[in-house]
């Protein structure tokens, strides 16, 4: 259960993500320097499962998981499937491995990978069968939510429209406050999401550029406090292709 948006800025991108989970689930670690077949990348930890849902490598390559329905106990975390993602060093490579991956133990998922000077690109698995959109800037913003899928997902980008009417230029603030939205009121539909059994648990903010990537963290509900912490790593400098 998540928001994503994006926007692209200079050499490079920014990316917000609102993680919206249950209460029952345990806290998540905050960021790290983390390192995956010799590829740095930054990325917070699930407290249940230890994968995660949002990371940044030093190619500047990043990915923002959501879940797409309740897993089973049999099935292995999707967290851990970015985890084994984010080792590719370019856009291309992530499409490539993702087509060749053997999805069938995962529950179905979106995966939005984003690269430095390319359109972005949503990987998809529905249990069934794995769909790559290569130009998937026309679905920003990607939603998902256990309750009312497609209500939620009408409601979320009928407030980021009407944040686009007042900043057509879509910059970092009017993506910040639409994390923060509440519209039409809190619960189950708002960006910034309230339930009984569930909320917004975290806001991340990942800003890549020509030198290097950063990621700011805070835990709990972007309405409430943005207090939290950046971690920044510096780009290898690996060139990036167009996909085709």
């Amino acid at each position: 259960m998540c928001t994503v948006s994006w926007i692209y800025q200079g050499a490079g991108y920014q990316l917000f993500c609102n993680r919206d989970e249950k209460h029952t689930r345990r806290p998540a670690s905050k960021p790290q320097v983390l390192r995956r077949g010799g590829m740095r990348f930054l990325a917070p930890s699930d407290g249940d499962f230890g994968g995660t849902w949002i990371a940044v490598n030093e190619s500047g390559l990043s990915l923002a998981l959501l879940n797409r329905g309740p897993g089973s106990p049999a099935q292995l975390s999707r967290g851990l499937f970015v985890m084994n993602l984010i080792a590719s060093p370019t856009l291309p490579d992530v499409t490539e491995r993702f087509a060749a991956s053997d999805l069938t133990d995962f529950a179905p998922f979106t995966l939005l990978a984003l690269a430095p000077g390319l359109p972005a690109a949503m990987l998809t698995w529905d249990g069934r069968e794995p769909g790559i959109v290569a130009d998937a800037d026309r679905h920003m913003p990607l939603v998902s939510s256990s309750v009312d899928p497609a209500g939620c997902k009408s409601q979320r980008r009928a407030t980021l429209e009407r944040i686009r009417a007042k900043s057509p230029a879509l910059g970092p603030g009017a993506l910040l406050a639409f994390h923060r939205s509440h519209s039409p009121q809190p619960g189950a539909h708002s960006v910034c999401m309230h339930r009984d059994d569930a909320e917004t648990v975290s806001f991340t903010w990942v800003t890549v550029d020509g030198v290097g990537a950063n990621m700011y963290y805070a835990a709990g509900s972007p309405c409430r406090s943005l207090a939290g912490e950046s971690l920044s790593l510096a780009l290898c400098g690996t060139p990036q292709t167009q996909y085709a």
